[in-house]
C-alpha cells in the first residue's frame, strides 16, 4: 500500500477503531480479534488478515479502505497518533 494511502487509512482506523473492528470481523469471519488487536499499522493488519483468510493483500486492502471510508477525497493526512502501537490499545478517539 502506497505510504500516504496507508496512513490514511491506518487515521481513519484508528479514530473508528470500535465500529470498524466489527465490520473487519464480519467481513473476515477467520479473523480472531486478538489478530485484529495486535497489528501495529495498517500493513501489519493488511498481512495478518490476508495470512488467516488467503485473500490477496490487494483484496484486504480494498475491503479496509471501503470500511475505514478512506479514499474519499480527504487527501493526505499524515497519521501523528499512536503509531506503532496495537490498534487495540486505544490509538486516537473521539
Amino acid at each position: 500500500m502506497e505510504q500516504q494511502q496507508a496512513q490514511q487509512v491506518e487515521q481513519q482506523l484508528r479514530q473508528n477503531w470500535r465500529q470498524i473492528r466489527y465490520r473487519i470481523l464480519d467481513q473476515f469471519a477467520q479473523v480472531s480479534p486478538a489478530d485484529l488487536d495486535s497489528a501495529v499499522n495498517v500493513n501489519d493488519l493488511v498481512q495478518r488478515i490476508a495470512d488467516t483468510t488467503r485473500h490477496s493483500e490487494r483484496y484486504v486492502e480494498t475491503r479496509l479502505m471501503e470500511l475505514a471510508g478512506a479514499g474519499t477525497g480527504q487527501g493526505g493526512q499524515a497519521f501523528t497518533g499512536s503509531q506503532g502501537q496495537p490498534f487495540g490499545m486505544g490509538g486516537q478517539g473521539s
